[in-house]
């Protein structure tokens, strides 16, 4: 099979797939800082939103 690039710049018909893996993570980590909250369960809950709001 030969690449070509044009099958490497395809692009995603969506970000569907990436938000909704993502708002799982934060949903998991809201969970964790619940339960334990430390600074790096909110650095993560931090990283995830700014994550979400550049999508």
């Amino acid at each position: 099979m030969t690449f070509t690039p044009a099958m490497a710049t395809i692009p995603l018909h969506s970000d569907h797939h990436v938000r909704v893996g993502l708002e799982a993570q934060l949903r998991q980590c809201w969970a964790m800082y619940n339960a334990l909250p430390t600074e790096a369960n909110r650095y993560q809950l931090v990283r995830l939103e700014r994550l979400l709001q550049s999508i």
